[in-house]
């Protein structure tokens, strides 16, 4: 009898887990605590130059994955982008996570998945890998500070609160949902496996200053190539490794709808050359189009 109540309540976490991932993500559990991580000035300094990449990879996205690269770097990316005529105001996607990843050459990240809503948002939630220093998850600020307005690292605490298992690697799954329409306001959410609650991550409003109009989900990267390989040191760092984002869900006039081709098309193509990515091993997988994409090396 002393295991009845553990099991109970795997099995509640459980059903509320899949529940999160179903038709009804908002409903299905309830708001939690705060997620806890670093803000302000502590954020930006725990991001460091990777922050300033990625601003930089956004204020110059006319720069595509297979277009002429305009100096030693690139910017790459490709996945669903939930477009502005689905009347899209929210969305609930499972995002993988690796641990022991680090990215070796000084100037290069991995952003994957990376994902924000369509509908001019607010917060864009990044899982980051870069410079020599652990994985981070940030949320964004698109519409006040324009940089990572909070960091959490990707240590034992976040995986034990946020992870679950997901096709054999930890995955957290992230909310983000318009709360208030006058304001633009938004708040992202992630799901704490311990408590079955959404613990809030960010809540922004205000102008979007992204200067995009359309939503993303996203494996994206700001690599150099290897001269030495005549690959991008990533490649080789990220061998065996998987970036995964799967029960895409946006919410569409006050229902949950899974991303499919219509409503949330792969960019930059269906159909990425890995010679484009500078990692001939690179792997592209849609297993469920387009709520489930897979990269893997």
């Amino acid at each position: 009898m002393r295991k009845l109540p553990a099991l109970l309540t795997s099995l509640l976490i459980a059903a509320a887990v899949t529940a999160a991932a179903g038709s009804s993500p908002a409903s299905a559990a309830p708001a939690g605590g705060v997620v806890p991580g670093l803000t302000g000035a502590a954020a930006k300094a725990a991001a460091g130059p990777a922050a300033d990449r990625f601003l930089q990879m956004r204020r110059t996205q006319a720069h595509r994955a297979g277009t002429a690269r305009p100096d030693a770097q690139q910017h790459t990316f490709w996945g669903p982008e939930p477009q502005l005529s689905t009347g899209a105001d929210g969305l609930v996607v499972t995002h993988s996570v690796v641990p022991d990843l680090r990215i070796s050459n000084s100037s290069d990240v991995v952003y994957a998945p990376t994902v924000k809503p369509t509908g001019h948002s607010c917060i864009e939630v990044v899982t980051a890998y870069g410079l020599g220093q652990a994985g981070q998850v940030w949320a964004w600020d698109w519409c006040r500070s324009v940089s990572p307005a909070k960091v959490v690292p990707i240590d034992s605490s976040f995986l034990s609160r946020y992870t679950s298992t997901v096709d054999g690697h930890p995955a957290y799954t992230v909310q983000e949902v318009k709360t208030n329409s006058g304001s633009n306001g938004w708040t992202a959410s992630l799901y704490n496996v311990k408590t079955g609650a959404w613990d809030t991550l960010f809540t922004q409003s205000g102008s979007d200053q992204s200067g995009l109009d359309e939503g993303w989900d996203i494996f994206e990267l700001y690599s150099t190539v290897d001269p030495s390989t005549d690959e991008a040191y990533y490649c080789a760092d990220a061998r065996g490794k998987v970036f995964e984002s799967s029960s895409l869900k946006l919410r569409v006039r006050g229902s949950w709808v899974a991303a499919t081709p219509s409503n949330s098309p792969l960019r930059p193509t269906a159909h990425p050359n890995p010679g484009s990515y500078d990692c001939s091993s690179l792997r592209f997988e849609v297993p469920a189009p387009n709520s489930n994409w897979r990269v893997s090396v």
